[in-house]
């Protein structure tokens, strides 16, 4: 029998939920020690035959996937002092996302570590002794090291978390100017090269940086200087067409950016949809 004691009663029912997942017998009980009450959960490790591996990896989980979000947030409350519920999902959010690995410009940014083999370790110093383990105090000791990491994850998750929020504003922003444009073209091409993009008219006429650069409404360059991209965003607001026809690809960031500013406006297209010999004019050769 291994025997775990928590101060928060939700604790011991999460990890119990956990262990339940590997086949694992345990039975929860409230005791009273010093006029505070104590949530014991006791695990039958002698069933199924690898008892103690199946509760190795069912606290495993618990502390990887439950704790680790559970201190995040106590971060966020008492460190950073957020109280708004909608924020403290949202950048909950983004760690949990950092956690499974969808996040691998964020997680670049922290030291490469074994989390799972450090816990195992650290579990397997306390299940040797076959004495009754304090939850808390395992985790104030024992685990110092990952809830640091967790910090970290949290002060990128919140400085992730502000440049969204800027970027949505930015977008709102764009969307404004946009509806109070008139058109001064029906249709425009976008063709991306990989560094940028050609523009063509609505005849598939190639549109020269000079003539965009004339046609680009300068309150946007003044008013905006660090977040409009003057090569590509700021002569699309200006010209706001009708319609945009974008020969590129989704994984391109400044082709999703276009996307939500210009929303039903865009048609994404494959690259080769659009007509070769427009992007390669025929040369004389007659004449060189």
């Amino acid at each position: 029998m291994i025997e775990f004691i928590f101060r928060q009663k939700n604790d011991a029912l999460k990890l119990q939920q956990c262990l339940t997942k590997h086949d694992l017998t345990s039975w929860f009980h409230e005791t009273l020690f010093q006029n505070k009450t104590h949530y014991n959960l006791t695990i039958d490790v002698s069933t199924p035959y690898n008892g103690l591996d199946s509760l190795m990896k069912g606290t495993t989980e618990f502390i990887l996937w439950d704790k680790c979000i559970d201190w995040a947030e106590d971060i966020l409350r008492n460190q950073f002092f957020y109280e708004d519920v909608s924020e403290i999902e949202q950048i909950l959010e983004i760690i949990s996302d950092m956690r499974m690995g969808e996040r691998p410009e964020l997680d670049q940014l922290l030291e490469e570590w074994d989390e799972p083999l450090f816990v195992r370790e650290s579990l397997d110093r306390v299940f040797i002794d076959n004495i009754p383990v304090s939850f808390d105090s395992f985790s104030t000791f024992r685990l110092k090291k990952l809830q640091l990491r967790i910090a970290e994850m949290v002060e990128l998750a919140i400085d992730e978390y502000k440049m969204e929020q800027e970027y949505q504003i930015f977008i709102h922003m764009l969307r404004e100017y946009l509806a109070s444009r008139e058109k001064k073209l029906d249709t425009i091409h976008l063709f991306s090269t990989g560094f940028g993009f050609r523009f063509f008219d609505e005849n598939l006429k190639e549109v020269s940086r000079k003539e965009l650069t004339e046609l680009i409404d300068r309150r946007l360059l003044t008013n905006h200087p660090l977040y409009v991209d003057s090569y590509t965003i700021a002569p699309l607001l200006s010209i706001a067409p009708e319609k945009i026809y974008v020969y590129g690809s989704s994984e391109n960031n400044l082709i999703r950016t276009l996307q939500n500013i210009f929303e039903e406006r865009i048609d994404l297209l494959p690259m080769h949809y659009f007509p070769e010999p427009l992007l390669y004019p025929s040369i004389d050769l007659a004449n060189e």
